[in-house]
């Protein structure tokens, strides 16, 4: 029974930390997509 308990709150932690670090990297990749390409699109756009 300790055992169940603890694979449980294990799995509970751990995807709990793949989501987290799934919203980090989404959040980063959105950060630099639009520091890279923005300006890139700005001057595509004057040409």
């Amino acid at each position: 029974m300790r055992r169940l308990a603890f694979v449980v709150a294990v799995l509970a932690v751990a995807s709990a930390g793949i989501s987290a670090s799934f919203a980090a990297v989404h959040h980063a990749k959105t950060l630099t997509f639009a520091e890279r390409f923005a300006p890139a699109l700005e001057l595509m756009a004057k040409r």
